[in-house]
């Protein structure tokens, strides 16, 4: 913001010493400070992203870095078996915690520029947040969240799935929900309406669960929403489910996935 100011100021100041010097008349100097002002936001706008593309570079690097590194370790315990499961999914969770942490690193550093940079410290707390939900950071994920612009839909339903775990009530909840519709595309909103619907089938709301769930199929093409719409509608609480939609509901933590039993074909093997 600072940053906007100062180029406004310096195209304003242009444009009334121009007119002071008798260098143009006071309507050219209106014209010259317009494109001034352009001028410097487009220098500006440049280089701030030849900085934040840099930054993006670092963070892909540190990405690729553990990627391969956590893709190697899977690799190596299909030809020789980890004493558990237990320990290679806490192993690569660890890896995992050190690469959001390098990146939490990265990116802290920008932090000073916020105040120069206009949403910079919002697109920073954007990206901040979903490395913070990961590492279930939660004390960090509710500093960012009031920061964070949540234009996407995901970061949309982890804001309401945070509400969920905070105990907030079925008003507070309702409210989120209808502002987050209200003005959704067409196909956007099939994991917020699923999310919403579990949590009211949780509080014993089965009718406006399924309420939900058929205005969720107006708008959205989903077989796990038109799954569970029926499942209500036919009285079969029991099988209500969001697990159809896989890695993208559990990123939500508010189911644990089930596991399935193991069959024993290879004693003492657990990947491959």
């Amino acid at each position: 913001m600072i940053t906007v100011c100062l180029n406004f100021f310096v195209a304003i100041t242009a444009g009334v010493v121009l007119t002071i010097a008798d260098v143009s008349a006071w309507y050219w100097s209106i014209l010259w400070t317009i494109l001034i002002a352009i001028a410097g936001m487009f220098i500006i706008g440049r280089i701030l992203r030849k900085r934040m593309g840099k930054v993006q570079d670092e963070i892909q690097c540190i990405m690729m870095e553990y990627q391969q590194r956590m893709q190697a370790k899977i690799q190596r315990w299909r030809t020789k078996p980890v004493s558990s499961p237990k320990a290679a999914e806490q192993e690569l969770a660890r890896d995992r915690d050190e690469m959001i942490s390098a990146i939490q690193a990265v990116l802290q550093p920008l932090e000073k520029y916020r105040l120069w940079i206009p949403l910079l410290g919002r697109q920073l707390a954007t990206m901040e947040l979903q490395f913070a939900w990961q590492k279930k950071d939660w004390k960090r994920v509710d500093e960012l969240f009031p920061r964070a612009l949540l234009m996407d839909p995901m970061l949309v339903t982890m804001r309401m799935a945070r509400m969920w775990t905070q105990e907030a009530s079925d008003d507070e909840l309702a409210a989120f929900f209808a502002k987050a519709t209200r003005r959704a595309r067409y196909g956007t909103t099939a994991l917020l309406y699923a999310a919403y619907a579990w949590m009211l089938v949780r509080r014993n709301r089965v009718d406006d669960a399924h309420k939900v769930l058929v205005e969720a199929n107006e708008k959205n093409e989903h077989p796990v929403l038109k799954s569970n719409r029926d499942l209500l509608a036919n009285n079969r609480i029991g099988h209500f489910s969001n697990a159809g939609f896989g890695e993208e509901w559990y990123a939500l933590w508010l189911e644990e996935p089930k596991m399935r039993a193991q069959r024993q074909r290879h004693p003492g093997r657990f990947f491959g």
